[in-house]
């Protein structure tokens, strides 16, 4: 569903330049995060909040509507939180952690279903999967999973497959598919298309 203000974010954006320009920002965030955390030092917990703000850009880079906007904030939100707990050298096996963890994850959901309000859909199933897989990865990172936890290519490897999906898609698709969204108007959330 086209609005006046939806048509806004995506004026002068053709679906092929949009995800071109997605998967560009997406593979530069990969390198850049392996440049700062395993080239230049950053501390591994700053890895959630390089991945969210990633998102954000890639998102708002290809004046998207669709399955970038809500990982951003849910990640963004979420690392911003963990890594402000770690950097004061809080302990990780914390409660107060877990449950600061999931106010955050509510926070960045809240902020991506905001986003509607703005005439910017939001997918409901990457806002569901946002929250799924950072518990996921959360949980694995807590209980030291082999090849996952600390594993900072890992991350950097899943951001660049996601930026290559994106600029091959773009440029074997015409035209944007039409995904299920959230779609706002003032005073309500509904499903549409």
């Amino acid at each position: 569903m086209t609005t006046p203000a939806t048509r806004q974010f995506t004026r002068g954006a053709a679906p092929r330049a949009a995800g071109i320009a997605r998967g560009a920002v997406l593979l530069a965030g990969a390198a850049a995060l392996l440049l700062l955390v395993e080239g230049r030092g950053v501390r591994f917990y700053w890895v959630p909040l390089l991945l969210g703000v990633t998102y954000l850009l890639a998102a708002a880079a290809g004046r998207s509507t669709g399955p970038l906007w809500a990982p951003g904030w849910v990640l963004t939100i979420v690392g911003l939180t963990e890594a402000l707990w770690f950097h004061a050298a809080r302990p990780a096996d914390s409660f107060e952690l877990a449950q600061l963890t999931l106010l955050a994850a509510g926070t960045g959901a809240l902020l991506a279903v905001a986003m509607t309000l703005l005439g910017v859909q939001v997918s409901p199933m990457s806002l569901a999967l946002a929250i799924l897989i950072t518990g996921a990865f959360n949980l694995a990172e807590a209980t030291a999973v082999p090849y996952v936890a600390g594993n900072t290519w890992l991350y950097a490897g899943l951001l660049a497959a996601w930026g290559l999906y994106e600029v091959a898609t773009a440029r074997h698709s015409p035209r944007a598919a039409s995904r299920p969204t959230l779609t706002g108007q003032p005073g309500h959330i509904h499903g549409g298309t």
